[in-house]
């Protein structure tokens, strides 16, 4: 019987490998995780009563006159998903071909980092049954999708193919720092083309930006990921030579141009500004003002919040210690990054009141894009994600309305937001390649797993 039985498994095991090679996926490579483990906060989707569900009108209005021209067209062979995609673009920009049998680390680094991506988005889906633009504009599909079946009427937020492929491009830029700006930007390219081919609205794209980013600082406190990740960068490295770089993500490399009063989508951030100036009697509005706080001692206590521990120099040392670093780096890079582009902030733009005081002069002369406090919000609490993953959400939520608070005060528009959020998530693949802050990072793991 039990030679039977071994002859049974022995078959079953030549079949599905057969079976594997006439599909082109020979090795059926697991997630890093189940979804029960991945983040699960998002912000809700813009509402038919939210002015938030204009720029999304006005995104797709926008991608429908892209359709007949060269970046329609790049749109177009971007809708047909699947690896062999992923590969392309990526290759192109690596400066390699991959496959699973000649670059067999870095193909197995993208096939189960983008896998698990996407499948935390698509566990989101199912919360928010949201239409897709297509459908709602009654329109027919454009472009050149494997099958109907996979763009089913409801299934628009967040995206999951572009969750996919951030997160793909995340992890890449870790494996390839010298080329970050351009695995970046062409992610988000990527996202962009699903706007234009009216598979999803804009702010599905920017749901799922949140949605990988988390799930791919949820995955670094995973041994599995982090050997796949060395052996990837091993492989490039011998493939293409030293891949270092001292540069962190260039904003005008990855992303557009902020908008402006000549592009009708500026309608929206505007809308967004009115919006919510009302709601500076509430107690929103008290929150926002206390956000305004970037000192050490604010965010740390904004933090302690959400963790189990009692987060403190005496207490905490180690978490402290690599708190006050990643916030250190994150507010240097968005000084940097805020004197390549100024942009006029939305109080100065429509002759409002000084809405604050304690930085007013600042505040002044400062540009609002992209916006410090959501960088640093939203880039701190990816970092401590990977330390307390058991808290991950709450710790999210903090930072994200930490960075939302901007907008009640008037001081950044909605896009500051999402660019500067974009952006921290850029950082910390470049993070990562620092040694300084692999060794924080680990000593704070390591004294959240002792203490908790």
């Amino acid at each position: 019987m039990i030679g039977l039985k071994k002859y049974c498994y022995r078959v079953a095991v030549v079949l599905l490998l057969m079976l594997g090679a006439a599909t082109g996926r020979g090795n059926n490579y697991d997630n890093y995780c189940s979804n029960d483990e991945m983040p699960s906060f998002l912000p809700l989707p813009p509402d038919s009563a939210s002015v938030t569900l204009a720029s999304d009108f006005a995104g797709w209005s926008w991608g429908h006159e892209m359709r007949n021209t060269t970046r329609g067209e790049q749109a177009s062979w971007e809708s047909r998903r699947g690896m062999v995609r992923m590969c392309t673009i990526f290759g192109d920009v690596l400066g390699i071909d991959i496959t699973e049998e000649t670059t067999p680390a870095i193909y197995r680094l993208m096939y189960r980092t983008g896998n698990t991506c996407m499948s935390n988005a698509e566990a989101a889906i199912p919360t928010y049954h949201r239409k897709r633009p297509y459908a709602l504009m009654n329109e027919p599909v454009w472009g050149q999708f494997n099958s109907p079946e996979e763009l089913q009427d409801d299934k628009s937020y967040p995206s999951s193919p572009m969750a996919y492929c951030w997160g793909t491009a995340l992890a890449l830029a870790e494996v390839a720092p010298h080329l970050q700006d351009t695995i970046l930007r062409r992610g988000m390219e990527y996202g962009t083309s699903s706007v234009i081919t009216g598979a999803h609205w804009p702010s599905d794209v920017d749901a799922a930006i949140l949605s990988a980013s988390a799930a791919i600082a949820h995955v670094h406190s995973k041994e599995q990921f982090l050997a796949d990740l060395a052996a990837a960068r091993e492989e490039y490295v011998a493939l293409k030579g030293p891949a270092e770089t001292n540069s962190y993500p260039s904003i005008v490399k990855i992303l557009d141009a902020p908008l402006d009063a000549t592009d009708y989508r500026f309608a929206s951030d505007v809308a967004q500004y009115w919006q919510h100036k009302p709601l500076r009697n509430t107690e929103l509005w008290t929150k926002a003002i206390a956000n305004d706080s970037l000192t050490d001692s604010y965010l740390i206590g904004m933090l302690d919040a959400c963790t189990p521990l009692h987060l403190s120099q005496s207490e905490t040392p180690n978490i402290i210690t690599f708190i006050k670093f990643t916030k250190f780096l994150l507010n240097i890079h968005a000084t940097t990054l805020k004197k390549s582009i100024f942009r006029l902030r939305p109080y100065r733009l429509f002759g409002d009141k000084m809405p604050f005081s304690e930085l007013s002069w600042k505040a002044n002369v400062e540009s609002s894009y992209p916006s410090r406090h959501a960088m640093i919000g939203w880039g701190m609490a990816l970092a401590l994600t990977e330390v307390m993953p058991d808290c991950q959400d709450a710790i999210l939520k903090a930072g994200y309305d930490y960075g939302t608070s901007r907008m009640f005060l008037g001081a950044s528009y909605a896009s500051d937001l999402q660019a500067a959020r974009v952006i921290a998530s850029c950082d910390l693949a470049k993070l990562h390649t620092i040694s300084v802050f692999s060794i924080l990072l680990q000593r704070a793991k390591e004294e959240y797993q002792l203490k908790k």
